[in-house]
């Protein structure tokens, strides 16, 4: 990519791609100054959206729809999504949820607010830098307020997944069941332990979404998921969809129940 000096190049870039994910596709190259620069032209709560929002609700609708077939209404669990960031994809699922009347399903996102962790520069050869992505609790949490969230029954928490996903937690906020998980931490350390915390959640019938899925050996979420489900031949996965531009979501179902 070729190297942007200016913030007039930048805001041309992103109006000639596709704005949910011109962003990732160009942050990592930017220096510290137009960083600065650019939140007095967006502005700290302006956000242009990660995920393909077009793309990923029928997708979220189709899995619930499918769940809801599969298992009943009343038997779906929550939704726990991994790497919050904006809060545009948790936003959408709302969404999905209100329209589906799927009332009795939480909401759980977690995150760091703070972008991603150091170990980052080291994984994935180089694709992804420390502090990318970060937006601040507060402001993530106006903006899905301005997208009509109902905070009765969505949660946020703030840190490190190391220390944040643990049993505790789990038992604390009276987790039975994960029926839909949004894997959206891109690196592979990161989506390890979002898919051990998730491991005793899934019951029956899960959909798993990644949205950053290259399918390159060693790499992030794929390489999670592989490991996975190579530990745990109880839990068996087939492919249940796609979207642009990095997204896919399997079925998992765990056979030892």
């Amino acid at each position: 990519m070729a190297k942007i000096t200016t913030t007039g190049k930048f805001l041309n870039v992103l109006r000639g791609m596709q704005l949910h994910k011109a962003y990732k596709k160009i942050e990592g190259h930017l220096p510290d100054w137009l960083h600065t620069r650019l939140k007095s032209v967006i502005g700290e709560n302006t956000f242009v959206p990660l995920v393909a929002t077009e793309e990923l609700q029928p997708k979220y609708q189709m899995a619930c729809d499918f769940l809801v077939e599969k298992i009943g209404k009343n038997q779906i669990g929550d939704y726990l999504e991994f790497g919050v960031s904006h809060g545009s994809s948790m936003s959408i699922m709302h969404q999905v949820l209100k329209k589906s009347n799927l009332d009795q399903v939480r909401l759980f996102g977690f995150d760091s607010f703070e972008g991603m962790p150091e170990i980052a520069a080291n994984e994935d050869d180089g694709l992804w830098r420390p502090g990318q992505f970060a937006s601040s609790l507060e402001a993530t949490k106006d903006f899905m307020s301005r997208k009509g969230v109902d905070w009765s029954r969505t949660f946020l928490t703030k840190g490190w997944f190391s220390n944040t996903l643990t049993p505790d937690f789990i038992e604390k906020h009276k987790i039975k069941k994960a029926s839909l998980i949004m894997v959206d931490c891109d690196i592979y350390t990161s989506s390890v332990e979002t898919l051990n915390f998730c491991k005793p959640l899934i019951k029956d019938t899960s959909i798993v979404i990644f949205d950053d899925w290259i399918e390159k050996e060693g790499f992030g979420e794929y390489r999670a998921w592989k490991e996975f489900l190579q530990q745990n031949p109880h839990f068996k996965a087939t492919e249940f969809g796609t979207y642009k531009p990095t997204g896919k979501l399997f079925q998992i179902v765990n056979t030892s129940k």
